[in-house]
């Protein structure tokens, strides 16, 4: 039953229009940042040779478009998810999801599950383009497997977040407005206090920035795992309530 959910959450998603808007806004973005840090890092590379750098393509080029790919994927996610549950809840079709034999967190699984597999082809497409810059330049392989995989980690945190957000508001707006400024925040707390604020481990950066840079620190997956879970058991007690079951 949570397969039929993720599958209808898939084509609900890859009807309508929003989401190949979407692809193609990340794609044409990333492509083009893309040829922009190569053709600067072009420029600077013989300086680089010249004075005995270790940096690369892979710290000039690719590691800077990642970044903005975090950020893409930070700003395009929560327009998919807006409608997951507040949408339902407008449309008035969250009557039929209540009153489904599935129980309350099996709705919210597999509701997380299809908007993280809908996201992924804005996520593959990225990677694609920068995994094509290796045919002409150096790449670190494992450095960048190691970052695909926790970007994929992090469109699945997006969905459970995202989807979370949607369930509490009656008005897909609305849930857009609060997946926004719930991300935003979360992207600019290490900004705006230091390393030693009691907050500071709830800031997204300082968990994203070590992967990025191929380091594996347990810390940050336990961030991405706790919070995503805890996302996910909101939800569905969201839900649950709306049934009447708590």
């Amino acid at each position: 039953m949570i397969w039929a959910i993720v599958r209808h959450e898939w084509r609900r998603l890859h009807n309508g229009m929003m989401f190949w808007v979407l692809l193609a806004f990340t794609q044409l973005i990333i492509a083009w940042l893309s040829f922009a840090q190569l053709q600067a890092f072009a420029e600077i590379a013989p300086q680089l040779k010249a004075g005995g750098s270790r940096l690369g393509a892979m710290d000039l080029v690719v590691m800077p478009t990642l970044n903005s790919l975090v950020l893409l994927l930070l700003l395009a996610s929560p327009l998919l998810a807006m409608g997951s549950m507040a949408g339902e809840i407008r449309s008035g079709r969250i009557a039929l999801w209540l009153s489904a034999p599935v129980s309350a967190r099996q709705i919210v699984l597999g509701k997380a599950l299809g908007l993280a597999l809908a996201s992924l082809p804005l996520l593959a497409s990225s990677l694609a383009t920068l995994a094509a810059l290796g045919l002409g330049i150096e790449l670190d392989g494992p450095r960048f497997a190691l970052a695909a995989v926790w970007l994929l980690l992090f469109v699945l945190w997006l969905g459970c977040v995202n989807l979370f957000l949607s369930s509490l508001f009656d008005h897909p707006a609305a849930a857009l407005a609060a997946s926004y400024g719930v991300l935003l925040f979360l992207w600019l707390l290490d900004s705006l206090s230091g390393p030693t604020a009691p907050w500071h481990w709830w800031a997204l950066l300082p968990h994203l920035e070590p992967a990025l840079e191929g380091l594996w620190r347990s810390q940050d997956l336990a961030f991405f795992v706790a919070t995503g879970l805890a996302a996910l058991l909101l939800a569905a007690y969201a839900v649950a309530r709306r049934r009447g079951e708590v």
